[in-house]
Parts: C-alpha cells; sequence; structure tokens
C-alpha cells in the first residue's frame, strides 16, 4: 500500500482528506478520522480519532476505544452514583435511564466501528 495509491483511490471515490508529511487524514461523517500513516514503510498503521462534536465524547477529541471505555465507566459511576444516594426515582425510570444510556453507547460505538473498519477493508484491498 503506497501513499499515492491510496491517495488516488481516496480522489476516485471522492473522500474528503488531507496529506501531512506521511500521513493521509480521512474526513468521515459524524466528526470521525481515520489517519493512515505511512512513516514507517514496512508497516503502514492505520487508527481512528473523533473530533469535533460526536456523538460518544461531546467535543473531546479520542480515539474509538478510549471513547467506548471512558463511557462505559462514566455510565457505572452514574449509576452507583444515582444507588448510593437514593435518588427519588422509581426503579422503572432508573432502569429506563440506565438502558437508554447502554443503548446509545453501543449503538454508536458499533455505528463508528463499523465505518472504520470498512474504510480499512477499502483500503486495505484496494492496495493489496
Amino acid at each position: 500500500m503506497g501513499i499515492e495509491n491510496t491517495e488516488l483511490l481516496l480522489n476516485k471515490f471522492d473522500y474528503k482528506f488531507e496529506k501531512k508529511n506521511n500521513k493521509i487524514i480521512v474526513k468521515l461523517d459524524f466528526a470521525q478520522r481515520i489517519i493512515i500513516d505511512f512513516s514507517d514503510p514496512k508497516k503502514i498503521k492505520i487508527t481512528d480519532r473523533l473530533v469535533g462534536w460526536n456523538f460518544l465524547t461531546g467535543l473531546i477529541e479520542m480515539s474509538l476505544k478510549s471513547a467506548t471505555l471512558i463511557n462505559f465507566i462514566a455510565v457505572l459511576i452514574t449509576t452507583f452514583l444515582l444507588v448510593y444516594f437514593d435518588i427519588k426515582y422509581s426503579e422503572l425510570n432508573f432502569m429506563f435511564f440506565f438502558l437508554v444510556a447502554i443503548f446509545w453507547e453501543l449503538f454508536w460505538t458499533i455505528f463508528y466501528l463499523v465505518k472504520m473498519e470498512n474504510m480499512k477493508g477499502i483500503l486495505t484491498s484496494w492496495n493489496g
């Protein structure tokens, strides 16, 4: 996989991207970026970033793996605090909040993960 071949592919399919030194940053929808690093000629590194406003991290920039971990921990802490401080919600409302938070995190994590893996598959199949 060469940097020139990758640029041709991205231009051919009208992806938005920018080239910085030996890196290509592909701009996907919903503030997701795929970074293809060609610094090491023997090994190409493909990473992801969630930037700007996105549905998992808000305005904080981080990788999908970090966003998933932080959201999971935040849901657990929130659940613990609601139980510990005995917030006056009926069990049904509390369970509804918990399930919505978990569903939200899982939905957007899977969405971003599928987009990232799809882009990796396109790049590797094109460049062999």
